[in-house]
């Protein structure tokens, strides 16, 4: 599958804020890896690592997984710096923390952190979006419903064409990938466990 891009869609996205940059930075002296090291890691220019580290680009959903992976960190991570939210139960609307990817592809963080082995999060695919032309494979298991618009959803090579109101899950070591085929946004609430 050829990924849809429209190039539009990545200047209108709003910037992530600037604690995602820092924040990675940060883990990557922690591990005491150079921008070079990290580049050879990832698959991502230097130039690219060091404009993210400084907030003048936007990494992809791909671009995230590979990060975590190479500093040996949860995904959540990312969202652990975000604007603080309620404690406890609940997670306000206005207080979710969001990132913003550079396809059209945000994620906001539904679940009141990432302590427990379950986490939510709200996906908004803007039309074409996607989350990159690489498959992405992690622990755990995923599984979610379209609220609105359609997700072309691709586990182990075979396509899976959803509209508003299906639902999915599937073991997420299994390479997958997904994107909005359509014209209008797809909204998609998912559900990851976190594996052991």
């Amino acid at each position: 599958m050829t990924a849809i891009t429209d190039t539009s869609l990545k200047d209108s996205s709003p910037p992530n804020p600037a604690w995602l940059g820092e924040q990675i930075r940060q883990l990557r002296k922690l591990r005491k890896l150079s921008l070079q090291q990290l580049s050879s890691a990832t698959g991502r220019s230097i130039g690219f690592l060091s404009q993210l580290e400084r907030g003048k680009s936007q990494p992809s959903v791909s671009d995230l997984n590979k990060l975590a992976t190479a500093l040996a960190v949860p995904y959540g991570v990312f969202f652990s710096q975000a604007p603080a939210h309620e404690r406890g139960l609940v997670v306000r609307q206005a207080h979710r923390p969001v990132l913003h990817y550079a396809e059209g592809v945000s994620d906001a963080l539904l679940s009141p952190g990432f302590a427990g082995g379950l986490q939510l999060m709200l996906t908004r695919f803007a039309p074409g979006a996607s989350s990159g032309p690489q498959t992405l494979s992690h622990g755990g298991d995923q599984g979610g419903m379209v609220l609105c618009g359609s997700l072309e959803l691709w586990v182990d090579e075979q396509c899976h064409l959803l509209a508003a109101g299906d639902s999915f899950s599937f073991n997420s070591s299994r390479p997958h990938r997904y994107c909005n085929p359509g014209h209008e946004e797809a909204q998609v609430v998912w559900a990851y466990t976190v594996s052991a």
